[in-house]
C-alpha cells in the first residue's frame, strides 16, 4: 500500500498498521517507534500486544468489534508507563483503531494512531488540547506538502478542500479546487463511486483504498470529461475528541501506466498469435534453469506435449531424453557469450512411452535475448523439423552414392561407363523384386525388369511408352495421380497391400502390392525420375482372407455344435464364445468377455479349475474336469469341461480351446447308482456278519473235534466271507467318498505296531504266498489307523491276486526325510507304463489275460484315503517284472 506508507512516513503522530488476523505489526513510523522505545526494525513482524500487554484485556475485544463492524474505536486519556517516560510518571495517550478495507470490502488491516493530548501531563483544559491538536495537524500538512504523491485534506461534512499539495493540483490543472466542497469543485464525480466512498469514510471512520479506478474527469470545469485511471486512498482525520472531522485524500494518476500495461498485454497477445502462425517451431527459454517462457503450437506438436506440461517448467524436466544431447549446453553458451548458434540437420532423439526411440532431424537457430539493461536473460529458439526430408534424402543419397560410385569408377572411358550401366541394369533385371524407372512427369517407362513386367502382365515392348498408355487399365485407379503428386512434391509414397486391377491374358485380375514410389532428383535438385519398387503380396493377402473366412466358418460351425465352445488367451481371458454359451447363460459376449466366466462358475470350483489350468499349461495336456455353471434360471448345472492348450512352434502356450457338455443327468444317474450300491452294500453287511459268526463257531467245533476236512472247508469259507466283507466295505467307502460323508478320524499311533499286527493277520489269511514284513523302528504318525490299515490290506491283497502261488510279497516301511513311505513289492504280472497313471481311477481295470475278478475300486479308495491324509500314492511296474505300490505320508 504505497499511500499508507507515504502517510506513515510523513505523519507527525505515532502510527502503525497491524494485521486484522493476528495483530502483527506490518508498518510503523518513527514517532511510533519513539513512543514505544524500540527501533523500527525490532517492531516489524512482532505482535502489537507485546508492547501494550496491560491494555489487551480491554482493547482487544474492542478492536475485534471494530474489525467485524468496520467502525473505528477510540480510547482517550489512557495512562501507560512507557520506556521513554520519566520514572514513576505515566504517559497519557489517546488511541484510535481505524479498520482498513481491501479491494473486496473486507477489513484486512487496522491503522492505530497514538496522540498525546498534553505532552506527558494530565490536563483537562480543552483549549489547550485543541491547540495541541491543531499544531500537530499543521505539522502533518507541512510534511505531506512535500510528499511525492497527490495529497489533499477534505474538511467537515461538506468535505471542503482545506489543503492541496502541488501533486494533487497537477491532477486538476486549470481548475480551482482549494476552499471549495469536493463535489462542487469536481461535480462530474457526483454520480461516481467516490461520493459513496467519501461518505463511508467520514461516517464510519474506515480507511478505503481504490486501485486502478477509472473516473470521468474534465480538464476544465463543466467541460467535456475523459476517462482517467487513479489509485486513491481515503483516511479519516480525527479531532481532539476522537471524532472524524475530515478526510486525508491521497491520489496518483495511473492512466498512462495502465495504457502501457494494456499495450504490453496486447503486444504480447499479438506476438503469441504471430508466433503460433509461424510454420517454424518457436520457444523462448529463460535463465540458468532454462525455463520455458513461451512456446508455439508447432513446437508443442513436435515435442508431443501440452502447454500445461511445458510453460514454466525447466527444459530438461520437460525433455529429460535431451540431457545427454548438446542442446542444454548450447543454450547456456548462448546466454553466457551472446553468440548465435545456427545448426542444420541436427539429430534429436526422443524416448516414446513404449520404450522405442523416435529419431528426428531439425534445422535450428539459437538467438540471445536481452532485458532493457542489455543483460542476456534468455534464448529465442527457432527450428524446422526436416525428418522426412532427411530420411528421403538418405535413401536418395544411398541410391545416388551407388550410382556415383559406379560413375566415378567408370568415368575414365565411355566403355567402362557403358559396362557399369549394363551391370546396373543387369542387377535390376535379375533382382527378385519388381523394379521400374519412370522418366519425367510424362512417366515414360525408361526401365522395367522382368519381375515388374511379369507383375504388370506386359512385355518389354512398353519400354519408352508413357505409363498411362503402357497400362491403360490404370485409368480410374489412383496410381497415376499418386505418381504425379510424387513428381510435383518430391515426397516418396509408401503403401502396403494396396489393391490394383491389372490386365493379364486379356482379363482384369486383382493384385495386392507393397509399393514404394521414390523420387529421383536431377542435378538441378528437381525430380527427374521416379523409381518404382513393388512386391507382389497377393498370395499372402488371399491366404489371410481365406484364414479370416475359415475363422468365420469355424465360428458358424461352433454355433452348430451342441456343446458350449470357447477360445481364450494364455492367461485364460475369453476371446470367443459360441451361441450355446450365450444362450445358456443369458448374457452377452461383452458381459462374459475377458474373465466374465467367473461370474457363472460355482465359487467352489474356481480354485480347482485355476490349478488344473496351470498344470495343463505346464504339461501341454488337456485338462478335463467336472464344473458347475449357472444357467439363466440361476441354477448351477454340472458340465464336463475340457480345456485344451494350443502350443506354438516354440512350445509356448498360445491359446486355449475349451468345450463344456451338460452332464447333469449323468451326475444324477451316478448318484442314484451310488445310492443303490450303498444300500445293497449296507444290506449285505448284516447277513455277512451273521455268516461269519456261524462259520467261526463251526470252525472252533471242528478244531475241538480235530476234523481236518471240516477245518479246511471252514477256513476257506471264512476267507471268502472276509474278502466279501472287504469288498462290501469298499463299495460303502466309495459311496461315502462321492457323497463327501467319509470321515478321517486321526489319532497318533505307532506305525511299527500296526504293521506287526497286520503281518500276523496276513500270515493267517494268505497262506499260499510268503508275506514278508520288513521290521520298522518305533515311529509315531498322525492318521486314521483303521483306514490306513485298509490301504495296506488292499495293496497286499492286490499283490496276492496278481502274483503266482508260492511267490514272495515284501512289505517295507521306512522314513525318508519328513515323510513315511510304505511299499508293497510283488513279482506278479506287472503293469504297462501307459496304464500306471490310470490305476487309481474309479472302476479302472487293466485289460490283460489274467482271470482275476474285481471292480476297480480298491486302488481308487486307497488313493482317496491317502489324499485325505495329504499324502501321495504311486506305482512302479513293467509287464512280467512285478510291481511296487507305495504311498507316502507327511510326518508333521
Amino acid at each position: 500500500m504505497p499511500f499508507l506508507k507515504a502517510f506513515l512516513d510523513h505523519a507527525p503522530v505515532a502510527t502503525c498498521i497491524v494485521s486484522a488476523n493476528d495483530f502483527v505489526l506490518e508498518m510503523v513510523n518513527d514517532r511510533f517507534a519513539e513512543i514505544i522505545g524500540v527501533a523500527k526494525t525490532g517492531l516489524l513482524d512482532t505482535c502489537y500486544w507485546d508492547f501494550f500487554a496491560s491494555l489487551r484485556d480491554t482493547h482487544e475485544q474492542s478492536m475485534l468489534a471494530s474489525i467485524h463492524a468496520g467502525q473505528p474505536y477510540h480510547a482517550d486519556h489512557v495512562s501507560l508507563a512507557m520506556p521513554n517516560s520519566k520514572k514513576d510518571q505515566n504517559v497519557l495517550l489517546d488511541f484510535v483503531y481505524a479498520p482498513i478495507l481491501d479491494d473486496n470490502g473486507v477489513v484486512s488491516k487496522v491503522a492505530v494512531w497514538l496522540t498525546q493530548p498534553v505532552l506527558q501531563k494530565w490536563d483537562s483544559d480543552k483549549a489547550t488540547k485543541i491547540r495541541a491538536a491543531e499544531e500537530e495537524r499543521e505539522r502533518l500538512y507541512q510534511s505531506l506538502q512535500q510528499a511525492p504523491i497527490g495529497f489533499a485534506v477534505l474538511s467537515g461534512p461538506d468535505m471542503v478542500f482545506e489543503e492541496v499539495n502541488q501533486q494533487y493540483q497537477d491532477i486538476h490543472q486549470g481548475r480551482s479546487i482549494l476552499n471549495r466542497p469536493f463535489l462542487e469543485a469536481l461535480p462530474e464525480l457526483n454520480d461516481s463511486l467516490i461520493k459513496s466512498t467519501l461518505l463511508e469514510v467520514y461516517e464510519k471512520g474506515t480507511i478505503i483504498e481504490l486501485r486502478d479506478h477509472p473516473l470521468q474527469i474534465a480538464d476544465l470545469e463543466h467541460g467535456p470529461t475523459t476517462t482517467r485511471d487513479f489509485n486513491c486512498t481515503y483516511i479519516p482525520r480525527f479531532n481532539a475528541e476522537g471524532e472524524v472531522d475530515g478526510i486525508f485524500n491521497f491520489a496518483v494518476e495511473v492512466t498512462h501506466t495502465l495504457k502501457n500495461i494494456r499495450k504490453t498485454k496486447q503486444a504480447n497477445n499479438d506476438l503469441a498469435q504471430i508466433i503460433n502462425m509461424l510454420p517454424a517451431s518457436v520457444v523462448v527459454i529463460r535463465g540458468d534453469e532454462l525455463i520455458v517462457e513461451m512456446i508455439n503450437d508447432t513446437n508443442l506438436d513436435y515435442w508431443k506435449k501440452s502447454r500445461q506440461e511445458v510453460v514454466g517448467k525447466p527444459f530438461l524436466e520437460i525433455l529429460p531424453d535431451l540431457a545427454n544431447q548438446p542442446f542444454a549446453g548450447q543454450l547456456r553458451h548462448v546466454m553466457e557469450t551472446g553468440e548465435i548458434i545456427d545448426v542444420e540437420e541436427s539429430p534429436v532423439l526422443f524416448t516414446m512411452p513404449d520404450g522405442s526411440i523416435r529419431e528426428t532431424f531439425v534445422d535450428y537457430t539459437y538467438q540471445p535475448l536481452s532485458d532493457l539493461h542489455g543483460n542476456r536473460t534468455g534464448v529465442l529458439v527457432m527450428s524446422f523439423e526436416i525428418t522426412e526430408r532427411v530420411l528421403s534424402r538418405r535413401l536418395l543419397e544411398q541410391y545416388t552414392k551407388e550410382l556415383s560410385f559406379a560413375n566415378d569408377q567408370l568415368s575414365i572411358s565411355h566403355d567402362k561407363l557403358a559396362k557399369s550401366e549394363a551391370r546396373f541394369k543387369f542387377l535390376i533385371q535379375e533382382t527378385p523384386v519388381a523394379i521400374g524407372l519412370l522418366q519425367g512427369r510424362e512417366l515414360i517407362v525408361e526401365m522395367a525388369n522382368e519381375k515388374i513386367l511379369e507383375v504388370w502382365g506386359k512385355t518389354n515392348s512398353i519400354i519408352g511408352m508413357p505409363l498411362e498408355k503402357a497400362l491403360p487399365e490404370l485409368e480410374g485407379q489412383p496410381f497415376l495421380g499418386i505418381l504425379d503428386n510424387v513428381f510435383t512434391s518430391g515426397k516418396p509414397f509408401f503403401a502396403n497391400e494396396i489393391p490394383a486391377l491389372l490386365e493379364h491374358d486379356g482379363a482384369l485380375k486383382q493384385f495386392f502390392f507393397n509399393l514404394v514410389y521414390q523420387p529421383v532428383f536431377g542435378l538441378n535438385q528437381s525430380v527427374a525420375d521416379i523409381l518404382i519398387v513393388a512386391v507382389d503380396v497377393t498370395e499372402q493377402v488371399n491366404s489371410r482372407r481365406k484364414l479370416e473366412h475359415s475363422e468365420q466358418h469355424f465360428r458358424r460351425l461352433a454355433d452348430l455344435v451342441p456343446a458350449m465352445i470357447s477360445n481364450a488367451l494364455p492367461d485364460g481371458e475369453w476371446t470367443f464364445l459360441n451361441q450355446k454359451w450365450l444362450d445358456y447363460t443369458g448374457m452377452s459376449f461383452d458381459e462374459l468377455q475377458g474373465f466374465g466366466y467367473f461370474q457363472v462358475m460355482h465359487p467352489e470350483d474356481i480354485p480347482i479349475y485355476s490349478e488344473g489350468l496351470n498344470r495343463a499349461a505346464a504339461s501341454g495336456a488337456s485338462y478335463v474336469s467336472e464344473i458347475r455353471f449357472k444357467n439363466t434360471q440361476g441354477k448351477y448345472v454340472w458340465h464336463l469341461n475340457t480345456a485344451s492348450p494350443v502350443m506354438n512352434a516354440e512350445g509356448q502356450l498360445s491359446m486355449w480351446v475349451g468345450s463344456a457338455t451338460d452332464i447333469q443327468a449323468l451326475k444324477e444317474e451316478d448318484q442314484r447308482k451310488n445310492d443303490f450300491i450303498a444300500m445293497v452294500s449296507h444290506e449285505l453287511k448284516t447277513p455277512l456278519t451273521s455268516l461269519n459268526g456261524y462259520l467261526q463257531i463251526l470252525y472252533r467245533k471242528a478244531l475241538q473235534a480235530e476234523d481236518a476236512a471240516s477245518l479246511h472247508a471252514f477256513e476257506s469259507s471264512l476267507k471268502q466271507v472276509r474278502l466279501m466283507t472287504q469288498m462290501t466295505n469298499g463299495f460303502l467307502n466309495v459311496s461315502r467318498l462321492e457323497s463327501a460323508k467319509i470321515q478321517i478320524d486321526k489319532t497318533t499311533f505307532d506305525m511299527a505296531v500296526m504293521l506287526a499286527e497286520t503281518a500276523v493277520e496276513h500270515h493267517l489269511l494268505f497262506t499260499d504266498h510268503e508275506i514278508i514284513f520288513h521290521p520298522l523302528e518305533k515311529l509315531h504318525i498322525s492318521g486314521d489307523r483303521e483306514k490306513l490299515g485298509q490301504v495296506i490290506n488292499n495293496l497286499v491283497s492286490n499283490a496276492v491276486k496278481y502274483s503266482p502261488r508260492g511267490s514272495q510279497i515284501e512289505v517295507f516301511a521306512e522314513r525318508i526325510g519328513d515323510h513315511l513311505r510304505v511299499s508293497v513289492k510283488d513279482s506278479g504280472i506287472g503293469v504297462a507304463p501307459e496304464n500306471i497313471p490310470r490305476l487309481f481311477e474309479r472302476y479302472f481295470r487293466v485289460e490283460n489275460s489274467s482271470n482275476v475278478a474285481g471292480f476297480g475300486i480298491g486302488l481308487y479308495l486307497c488313493a482317496e484315503i491317502i489324499a485325505l491324509h495329504h499324502g501321495r500314492i504311486d506305482a512302479i511296474s513293467a509287464p512280467n517284472q512285478g510291481s511296487t505300490f507305495y504311498f507316502e505320508l507327511p510326518l508333521n
